[in-house]
């Protein structure tokens, strides 16, 4: 009777306490609420114009940014706000349409999600009825910082990566609505604020997004965007973007209080 006793008395608190170490299943529903900037594609960094940005909302619907291409001359940053979502365990259903029209029906299955960093695959990809096999894991950051404050103003820099066509400096002014202006400078010296430049931008956290028309320094015309990386110190701002080929591009510019006399 007494070896019954001891050994009761040491199971007891194995299995009090093996009840209490059992990993419970994490509140999706709550944990992915918000906003979500993907960073990495098959654990590869994405190029910064590649990615894509994800809101989940609490009132189940979902909204979708990314660079579109439009046609063979034109590309534009679109949010497109017309999806639901629905969480049943580790997958999340989403259904909706996109700016262009095309239908989606899509399933994420969350593969990780913890210290504000969401990896999904997709099981399931359907667009306009059409089942298409993606086999990416996708990894994205939470935002948790709005620097849309920060942000704002007119700042005065230029490109400098070396080797980089873009050796000039700008100017480029920043409403508090998400319209800008942009201001180059031509012959003599003179300053043009640029008329056609279609300026509207997005920010995400430290990503910011910018659409624009009829590129200068490539001659292109039509609808154009560019994403970039941030970061704000004072009044000192640095961007950078990963392009084609692993190349980063980086543009250092500062804050100032006036734009500049114009023709």
């Amino acid at each position: 009777m007494r070896k019954l006793r001891i050994l009761f008395s040491f199971a007891l608190p194995a299995l009090l306490f093996g009840g209490c170490t059992k990993d419970e299943e994490p509140n999706y529903a709550e944990l992915l609420k918000g906003t979500w900037v993907n960073t990495l594609v098959n654990e590869q960094p994405v190029l910064t114009d590649a990615t894509y940005v994800m809101e989940f909302k609490s009132d189940n619907t979902e909204l979708y940014a990314t660079g579109y291409q439009l046609d063979e001359n034109n590309k534009s940053w679109r949010v497109s706000s017309n999806y639901t979502y629905n969480i049943n365990g580790n997958l999340v259903y989403i259904d909706g349409t996109d700016v262009l029209g095309d239908s989606y029906r899509m399933v994420l299955k969350i593969l990780s999600l913890k210290q504000e960093i969401l990896t999904s695959s997709v099981q399931t990809f359907i667009l306009n009825g059409e089942a298409i096999t993606n086999t990416n894991t996708y990894s994205s950051q939470k935002v948790s910082d709005d620097y849309s404050d920060e942000f704002t103003g007119i700042w005065y820099g230029r490109c400098t990566t070396e080797g980089s066509p873009d050796s000039l400096y700008h100017y480029w002014e920043y409403f508090d609505d998400g319209t800008y202006n942009y201001y180059y400078q031509y012959e003599n010296s003179n300053w043009i604020k640029k008329e056609d430049n279609e300026g509207h931008y997005f920010l995400y956290g430290n990503l910011m997004a910018s659409n624009y028309s009829h590129d200068l320094l490539s001659g292109g015309t039509g609808l154009a965007y560019e994403c970039w990386n941030f970061t704000i110190d004072g009044n000192k701002m640095i961007w950078t973007g990963l392009r084609e080929n692993n190349i980063t591009i980086t543009y250092e510019m500062e804050k100032v209080q006036s734009p500049p006399e114009t023709l």
